[in-house]
């Protein structure tokens, strides 16, 4: 089972009501939400979501953004979900009713008492962690390559991502996670940048790869350097087989086929749809 991490920015929330909506997320993908924003995109997730009897978990007590007060936990309380909590105090003094929980502070994790736990855990391999809590345990992984600068990718534009899909359960594990093509540390905007970026992820010989798209500094507009960007990313996908063409890239060449710049809130939103259904096709 996979359950990919979300901070419920607007456009990754647009990426999984999509899929959701159009029944291409399988149930093999259990999205983790911590809210940030109480936006008309989260309730409209939520509620495609509940329709569509998408299983997701809703973090209750979420470490940042607008819900992270006592009333903000009250109200996703009442939210028709599966629940889950962040320990980020004693497991034995937590109120909260969730079926999973998070561990985001090793020290808490590991000053807990965890003998009578029957909750799912997402945990991230610590040896001590591991050893200490009990339950059932999800791998809870960061691969996304985060860099201080888009030129940087220049470097490394191709490598691997993850194949934690093929060894979680011979490592002990019920199940795994990862940001998708986001990290572990929430950023609410990235820098402006004169470069315009795609992270697109592909199966190859079993492992899961990550190809980091770069235009050139040198379009006049935002348009011409998108539509030489999807040129690169159509011979690309030339060299792919037909199976790993999905809805998200469709999007993006649909956009380019009109000529026509989507923004780099849809330019996100696609590329997590590609890899949300990329991982469904595998699963299933």
């Amino acid at each position: 089972m996979y359950y990919p991490y979300f901070r419920g920015k607007q456009f990754d929330l647009l990426a999984l009501r999509e899929l959701i909506e159009k029944g291409l997320l399988s149930e093999k993908i259990q999205p983790i939400i911590e809210p940030v924003k109480n936006t008309a995109t989260f309730q409209k997730f939520l509620l495609s979501a509940q329709n569509y009897q998408h299983p997701i978990y809703l973090i209750q007590n979420p470490q940042l953004g607008e819900f992270n007060t006592e009333t903000g936990n009250i109200k996703l309380e009442t939210v028709p979900a599966r629940k889950a909590s962040v320990v980020s105090q004693a497991l034995e003094t937590m109120t909260q009713r969730s079926e999973m929980l998070i561990i985001d502070q090793p020290s808490i994790a590991l000053a807990s008492d965890w003998e009578n736990n029957q909750k799912k855990v997402l945990v991230p391999p610590e040896f001590r962690l591991l050893n200490k809590i009990k339950g059932d345990k999800i791998l809870s992984l960061d691969h996304f390559t985060r860099l201080p600068s888009l030129n940087f990718y220049q470097e490394c534009p191709d490598e691997l991502f993850s194949t934690d899909y093929l060894n979680y359960q011979k490592r002990g594990f019920v199940g795994f996670s990862d940001f998708s093509i986001d990290s572990r540390i929430y950023y609410e905007k990235g820098y402006p940048s004169p470069i315009l970026s795609l992270h697109l992820v592909y199966f190859f010989q079993d492992t899961l790869r990550i190809h980091h798209f770069l235009s050139s500094e040198e379009g006049v507009t935002q348009k011409e350097k998108f539509l030489v960007l999807m040129e690169e990313v159509k011979s690309w996908c030339n060299l792919l087989s037909s199976e790993q063409l999905t809805l998200g890239l469709t999007i993006l060449f649909d956009y380019a086929d009109k000529e026509k710049f989507p923004g780099m809130g849809v330019m996100r939103k696609a590329s997590v749809m590609h890899h949300m259904e990329l991982m469904s096709r595998y699963l299933q």
